[in-house]
């Protein structure tokens, strides 16, 4: 609490932590849209994996946002 406002600062920082998962859920999907692309133009023999990668990264930030909601 800061005491010349008479503020918490913790809902503050919920807040900003809930922001910036946001952010990164949006940064995994730019990922995932970024490796469909390079996947389709380039053939290198090892597609499926790299799209298995940008898809798990893309769950486990929805997962840590969710787990932020439930514990924060």
């Amino acid at each position: 609490m800061i005491p010349i406002i008479g503020i918490s600062v913790w809902p503050i920082v919920k807040i900003a932590v809930i922001i910036a998962l946001g952010l990164y859920i949006a940064f995994a999907l730019v990922v995932v849209r970024q490796v469909q692309l390079m996947t389709d133009t380039l053939e290198v023999g090892f597609e499926g994996p790299l799209r298995f990668l940008a898809v798990m990264h893309l769950l486990f930030a929805f997962a840590v946002l969710i787990f932020a909601l439930i514990i924060l």
